[in-house]
């Protein structure tokens, strides 16, 4: 992905605002090329030093990238965007959420946290997501695939009210939330309504499921980014970089599937 000049000026404020300069000599580097350097590394896959010799030095983008990772900046880019693009017609914080985890197969050099999903099969690692109601990026983690759901729920969903208080509702499939699993006692303990999204009876084949279809289109979007559909590259700023870019182009009315000519 390059960033077009409309969504880099939604994306220049919030660098400015959560990246001012201030001190030291004068930045000479542009922001905007680094940043298309590591959308274009998220979308392509390839390693760093394999990068076009049009950008930046690799070395001085890693060092970003190293520095904004640390920083926790990209993650606050993220927030941002989310709550600049919910403000346009609702709340810029969501009072409900939808939690769901997709499985990733592994590669012979993917890490050593990494399991196997006895109901995919699947051997790999596991990316855990809660999204807002219009699908957009709160919180995401990455467990091993042989981690139970409900205890991944348990964490990702007790990390998000470290950060936000306006949940009051979460939905999420029976896996998630089954009775002795996570389920009971998460209202008392976090002050919100959990809700199970179960399949309609009496409706053969495939259907759409109330409000369980906004988490599923949200996994379709990081797999269009090679670094994101193995296990060797899953991780959780990789995740959030993917979202970063999305919401920019959401922003900027940019059309996220590419649309070839008909012949």
């Amino acid at each position: 992905m390059i960033i077009i000049d409309e969504e880099w000026e939604i994306l220049q404020p919030v660098f400015d605002e959560l990246e001012p300069y201030t001190t030291g000599r004068q930045r000479t580097t542009d922001l905007r090329e680094i940043l298309n350097e590591i959308f274009y590394l998220n979308k392509t896959g390839c390693p760093w030093r394999y990068l076009p010799t049009d950008f930046p030095p690799y070395r001085l983008v890693n060092s970003y990238y190293n520095k904004w990772t640390d920083n926790r900046t990209l993650e606050k880019v993220n927030t941002a965007l989310r709550q600049q693009l919910r403000g346009k017609s609702r709340n810029p914080d969501p009072t409900a959420a939808i939690i769901d985890s997709q499985s990733i197969k592994e590669t012979p050099e993917s890490c050593l946290e990494s399991g196997f999903d006895g109901g995919k099969p699947i051997k790999g690692r596991k990316r855990n997501i809660l999204v807002d109601t219009i699908g957009c990026l709160i919180i995401v983690r990455v467990f091993a695939t042989n981690v139970f759901d409900g205890k991944a729920a348990r964490q990702l969903i007790t990390d998000l009210f470290s950060f936000l208080h306006t949940i009051t509702k979460n939905l999420g499939r029976q896996w998630l939330f089954r009775p002795g699993a996570f389920r009971f006692g998460s209202g008392i303990q976090f002050g919100c309504l959990i809700e199970v999204v179960r399949k309609q009876t009496g409706f053969p084949g495939f259907h759409v499921l109330p409000r369980r279809w906004v988490v599923e289109r949200t996994f379709a979007w990081p797999v269009r980014s090679h670094r994101l559909s193995k296990v060797t590259n899953v991780s959780q700023l990789r995740v959030k970089l993917r979202f970063v870019s999305y919401q920019v182009a959401c922003f900027s009315n940019r059309s996220i599937i590419t649309r070839h000519p008909t012949k």
